[in-house]
């Protein structure tokens, strides 16, 4: 089997599962690409499989193995130094070690600052999902105003909102329409104290100080 690098006819002997020569695999190991420039050296800059940006900077506090930095991640430390900011969407603390930073955007070779941020694994993970509205999900309300569609839950989430779901749902159900539904105040029933009757003048009291009905 040959190279699979464009213009290489050298067989895959030693490394016929990763379909590159010997030559090519360790100059991926000291430079992070498989170019040259005209010196014989790897490119300053390159990027790999995934299309991620990566720059030659062997003395960067976030280089790795191959001598080389990821771009987006560079860009953060030029920001932020050692020390990061926590997740943006969640607020977990994090380190260089743990955290992501995330291109908003999707676009992995867009690394302008404003088009990064950081994040924790959890939520950099959960954001690459795809997400289902939860009043699409079997057994879940749906309630519709002005075109948007949320369950009773995430309603009764929304700051203009004073009720819990419960009451929204049982609004519905005795007929009011949405709108009356979650914005309609809530009606709170004051609490008294119950009345001390005082018996009229000769009406039997009861038995005082212990002592048995006649």
């Amino acid at each position: 089997m040959k190279c699979k690098v464009e213009g290489c006819d050298r067989e895959c002997k030693h490394y016929p599962g990763k379909g590159i020569c010997q030559m090519h695999y360790f100059r991926m190991m000291r430079y992070g690409t498989y170019e040259l420039t005209k010196h014989g050296k790897g490119n300053c800059r390159t990027r790999n499989a995934k299309g991620y940006q990566m720059l030659k900077l062997p003395g960067h506090p976030l280089v790795m193995a191959n001598g080389f930095v990821y771009e987006h991640r560079k860009v953060i430390y030029d920001r932020y130094g050692d020390v990061l900011p926590p997740c943006e969407k969640c607020g977990k603390e994090v380190t260089w070690k743990t955290a992501h930073i995330d291109h908003i955007d999707e676009v992995v070779d867009n690394n302008d600052a404003s088009n990064l941020r950081v994040l924790c694994r959890a939520c950099n993970v959960m954001r690459s999902r795809v997400h289902i509205p939860e009043h699409t999900k079997k057994g879940r309300s749906s309630i519709t105003i002005n075109g948007v569609t949320k369950t009773a839950s995430e309603w009764s989430r929304d700051p203009r909102v004073n009720i819990a779901a419960t009451t929204i749902l049982f609004r519905l159900r005795n007929g009011m329409s949405a709108e009356e539904a979650l914005f309609t105040p809530k009606v709170t029933h004051r609490h008294t104290k119950a009345k001390t009757v005082t018996p009229a003048y000769g009406e039997y009291q009861g038995p005082k100080n212990g002592a048995s009905p006649s």
